[in-house]
C-alpha cells in the first residue's frame, strides 16, 4: 500500500489569480500588488502552468475527484507525472534529451523541489498497485502498440501485463494546498502571505480552482478590443507611424496568439473567449475594466484592496511600480491608429464590447 504523503503543516499563503484574455492590461493589476508588502508576486511573463494545462493540477482534480473511474484515475496518476517531468527538468546544456523533454525548467524556479514535491503528491493519491492485462494508452507510441499486437499474437500475454494503480482524490484540495505551499515556501521571503499567480486558474472556469484553494482570489481584467488589437499588432504589419501605439513587451512575435494578422480571427477569438468568460456572482472573483483602473484609479484602487481584504496601510511602495497617469495612456490607443477601417470594422463587430471614450 502507498502512505499518503503531505499531511505536515506548512504555512498557509492566500493566492490571488490575475487573469485576462490576453493582452488585457493585467499587469498593471499585477503591479499595484508588487508595491504591497507581504505579497510575493513574480516577473510579469512567469505565468505558473502547472495548474491550468492539460493533464496539470486541475484535470487531476477532476478526473479524481469530480469524474472519478478506475481507468481515468490512473490514467490522471500518470498524465500528471509526465506532465511535471516536462515542466521541471532543468536540465545541463549538454543533455539534448533532457532538452528536448524540457520545456519550463520549474525545478530551477522552485529551488531544485519542483519535481520531487510534484511526483510525492501524485503518488500519495495511489492506495495500491498490481500488474494486470490492462487498457491501452492512447498516447503510447504507434509502435509500442504493435509491438504489443505482436506479443498477443504470439500467445505471450504474460509480457502484456503492466502496473495497474488503484488511485482516487481523497483529501485532494487539503494535499492541493499543502503541496503549493510547500512549493512556494522554499522562494518566499519571510512575512509573506499572499502570492500572485498570472492567469493560473484562468478566468472561464475557475471555480474548481478557487475551492481548492481555499482562501483564494481572483481578478480578471478585460480591456477595449481596439486597444488590445492596436498594441498586439505584430512589428511586420505596423506602419512606422503606429508602432508607438505597440505594448512595451511586444517583440514582434510574442503577440502573434492574439491573431492580430487576421483581423476577422481577431475578432472571433476575441468574441469566443469573452463569451466563455465566467458571468457567475461568485464573490471570489472580481472583474476589473483596464480603463477603470486607469482612468479612476483610487476608486478601483480601494476596491480591489477591499476585495482582497487588503488593508491600505500595506501598499508602502506606491508609485513604483504602477503609476496610473503614465499607465493611462495606454487607454484610447485606436483613437489615433492610422488603419480607420481596421477599428470600424473592430467596432461594428463587438459593440457590447467596447469602452466608451
Amino acid at each position: 500500500m502507498e502512505q499518503a504523503v503531505g499531511a505536515e503543516v506548512r504555512q498557509n499563503f492566500r493566492y490571488i489569480d490575475v487573469s485576462g484574455v490576453g493582452n488585457s492590461g493585467k499587469s498593471a493589476v499585477v503591479d499595484l500588488l508588487r508595491e504591497v508588502d507581504g505579497i510575493y508576486v513574480p516577473e510579469y511573463w512567469f505565468e505558473f502552468d502547472i495548474i491550468r494545462i492539460p493533464n496539470g493540477l486541475l484535470d487531476l482534480r477532476h478526473r479524481l475527484v469530480s469524474d472519478w473511474s478506475p481507468i481515468r484515475a490512473h490514467y490522471a496518476v500518470h498524465a500528471f507525472l509526465d506532465t511535471v517531468e516536462m515542466l521541471g527538468r532543468n536540465p545541463e546544456w549538454w543533455d539534448l534529451v533532457g532538452l528536448s523533454r524540457s520545456t519550463a525548467r520549474y525545478d530551477r524556479r522552485f529551488a531544485g523541489e519542483f519535481t520531487r514535491c510534484s511526483r510525492d503528491f501524485a503518488l500519495s493519491f495511489v492506495r495500491a498497485r498490481y500488474f494486470a492485462e490492462w487498457y491501452d494508452d492512447p498516447h503510447e507510441a504507434r509502435l509500442v502498440h504493435l509491438w504489443r499486437k505482436v506479443l498477443r499474437k504470439l500467445g505471450m500475454r504474460m509480457r502484456l501485463r503492466r502496473e495497474v494503480m488503484i488511485a482516487d482524490g481523497d483529501q485532494f484540495d487539503a494535499k492541493a494546498r499543502n503541496y503549493l505551499d510547500g512549493l512556494y515556501a522554499g522562494i518566499v521571503a519571510p512575512g509573506t502571505d499572499r502570492v500572485i499567480l498570472n492567469n493560473g486558474l484562468e478566468p472561464y472556469n475557475p471555480v474548481p480552482g478557487l475551492d481548492m484553494l481555499a482562501g483564494a482570489h481572483q481578478i480578471v481584467v478585460t480591456r477595449d478590443p481596439r486597444d488590445v488589437y492596436v498594441s498586439g499588432l505584430n512589428h511586420h504589419r505596423v506602419a512606422a507611424a503606429d508602432r508607438a501605439f505597440l505594448a512595451s513587451d511586444n517583440d514582434g512575435l510574442n503577440k502573434g496568439f492574439l491573431a492580430t494578422d487576421d483581423l476577422a480571427i481577431f475578432v472571433e477569438r476575441f468574441r469566443t473567449y469573452h463569451r466563455h468568460l465566467y458571468a457567475g456572482n461568485d464573490p471570489r472573483i472580481l472583474r476589473l475594466r483596464f480603463e477603470d483602473f486607469l482612468l479612476d484609479h483610487e476608486i478601483a484602487r480601494a476596491r480591489a484592496f477591499a476585495f482582497l481584504g487588503l488593508d491600505p496601510k500595506r501598499h508602502a511602495r506606491a508609485g513604483q511600480h504602477l503609476q496610473p497617469a503614465v499607465s493611462a495612456k495606454n487607454v484610447g490607443l485606436w483613437k489615433h491608429y492610422s488603419r480607420r477601417d481596421e477599428i470600424e470594422y473592430i467596432a461594428d463587430a463587438l459593440p457590447e464590447l467596447l469602452y466608451p471614450l
